[in-house]
């Protein structure tokens, strides 16, 4: 894994030896943030399931203003710290919050303008995380939803505006970018 563009392009991250964590290639960051393209900038992101922090990272070194990681596991924690420590991120751009996504999305008193999903492929609550993110307080009006999930885990939005503005297949994959609208509350 690697920093693909931005300040700091071609760097390294680490990911950690848990082999039950499905950390994003590359592929599907270069799919992601070329759609997003100068979208971030100056943007506030919230990456849930961070794992080793891949999204976030590349997202600030696209000019982010700044990012909250959570993450649940500890080892996944201990990686992204060293990640952030590598590329000598100040902590002023950051935080990091040992939580379950779905609870802290329940739970959120910030709002956030991009919020990046990653959860694991199989994760069961998929579709309580999404009407959570999109009809909750964590995301802005306007902003931005970037789901990663296989393809067999769908999902349906129900009762809340929103605008599915991409999705691309890739593989098993499925990436999709969902807009929060104005009049959702």
């Amino acid at each position: 894994m690697r920093i693909l563009s931005g300040q700091f392009k071609g760097k390294s991250l680490s990911a950690g030896s848990d082999l039950s964590i499905r950390p994003i290639t590359n592929r599907l960051k270069e799919i992601i943030f070329s759609v997003l393209q100068d979208y971030i900038v100056d943007k506030s992101i919230l990456d849930l399931f961070s794992g080793s922090g891949s999204l976030g990272l590349e997202a600030l070194s696209r000019g982010a203003d700044y990012v909250t990681f959570v993450e649940k596991e500890q080892a996944s924690i201990t990686v992204l710290y060293k990640n952030l420590h590598d590329l000598q991120i100040c902590s002023d751009n950051f935080e990091i919050i040992k939580s379950d996504s779905l609870f802290f999305v329940e739970n959120c008193k910030k709002k956030y303008q991009v919020v990046f999903s990653d959860p694991p492929f199989k994760y069961p609550a998929l579709q309580q995380l999404v009407n959570k993110i999109i009809g909750g307080n964590c995301l802005e009006k306007n902003g931005l939803l970037v789901l990663h999930h296989e393809i067999t885990n769908i999902f349906q939005i129900n009762q809340v505006p929103y605008t599915l503005i991409k999705q691309k297949k890739v593989g098993r994959s499925l990436l999709s970018f969902i807009i929060k609208e104005a009049n959702n509350v």
